[in-house]
């Protein structure tokens, strides 16, 4: 009997095992969980409105903050605070909570332990057809192979929900920071036609589209509710966690403290923050020929040998001088 027999059902039956546990948790809360959900506004909605909530709403959200909830008192503060930085950098928050994300990472560990256990049998019925071309390794589920499969998988779906947010908050970082001069320009033409600053965010949250203008829209909503503007734009910094934005602000905040004219400091952070993508630019120009050189020696000069040197070799062969 092959080792995967066994492994297979015991690897479903943990994975029903804890499926049953989270649907049990869902069902049977606390006394003191319902009523802190009663006091919610969400929780006074009636079960026709729940009904009419998408299935992400009603079911995986709530399991993923069960999960998550749960979990998540295994680490440590300063982790789950630079997770939840994370996630308001990439715009996620606070739709996905740190206690969701949480449940994601745990959820896709589990999945992908589980694809990793049904690639145990697959060399066994694959390998009689394809052995030819490529032969696919076999793995003992009970030896040590097998556990760092079954590991491996797991410390692999865990940790790739933290490198998807990573490239998001890049992509989003990327996209403010192309659009901050331009938006600064704005801002410096509408202050110098006497408008006031929280019209000129206004104005240029409405003129433009993109994460910048839902960030200062963000911004202004908190002004609204009563923040001072001082803390709304030290939480724009915090949102958009970008250097660039950090000076800007910064110099606008001393701005307001010191009473200067807000119209000059504004062109010059345009300005400089014009030179600093410059010389980015730059500084991935210089770049280029160091990151062609791996391709152009592995890929593009073989090619060009076997291209240029190929036909005089076969004459060479096929001639008198290689008999």
């Amino acid at each position: 009997m092959n080792n995967w027999i066994i492994i297979l059902p015991i690897v479903a039956f943990a994975a029903i095992i804890l499926a049953g546990l989270g649907i049990r948790y869902l069902l049977s809360k606390p006394d003191l969980q319902r009523r802190l959900e009663g006091i919610r506004g969400d929780a006074a909605m009636t079960m026709e409105e729940r009904l009419k909530l998408p299935f992400v709403d009603r079911v995986i959200l709530p399991m993923l903050d069960s999960i998550g909830g749960k979990m998540k008192q295994f680490s440590k503060q300063a982790a789950t605070d630079q997770l939840q930085r994370q996630l308001v950098q990439a715009g996620l928050y606070p739709r996905m909570t740190t206690s969701r994300f949480e449940g994601v990472r745990w959820l896709s560990g589990l999945g992908m332990m589980i694809v990793g256990a049904f690639y145990l049998p697959l060399p066994s019925y694959l390998n009689p057809y394809i052995g030819a071309v490529v032969k696919l390794p076999e793995i003992n589920p009970v030896d040590v192979d097998g556990l760092a499969l079954f590991f491996g998988s797991f410390f692999l779906g865990y940790y790739l929900p933290v490198l998807v947010v990573r490239r998001r908050v890049g992509e989003r970082q990327g996209i403010i920071r192309r659009a901050l001069p331009s938006s600064i320009d704005l801002i410096s033409v509408g202050a110098e036609a006497g408008m006031g600053f929280d019209q000129v965010l206004n104005y240029v949250r409405r003129r433009t589209k993109g994460p910048l203008s839902d960030e200062f829209g963000a911004t202004l909503n908190e002004i609204r509710l009563g923040k001072s503007r001082i803390e709304a734009l030290n939480n724009l910094v915090y949102r958009t966690g970008l250097d660039d934005m950090k000076v800007f602000v910064g110099a606008v905040v001393q701005s307001f403290q010191l009473g200067t004219s807000i119209v000059e400091t504004l062109r010059i952070q345009a300005d400089s923050i014009r030179v600093k993508q410059r010389q980015r630019a730059q500084e991935q120009a210089m770049k280029a020929p160091v990151k062609m050189l791996i391709p152009l020696v592995f890929f593009i000069f073989p090619a060009l040998l076997v291209v240029i040197l190929g036909p005089a070799a076969i004459m060479i062969f096929t001639s008198d001088m290689g008999r």
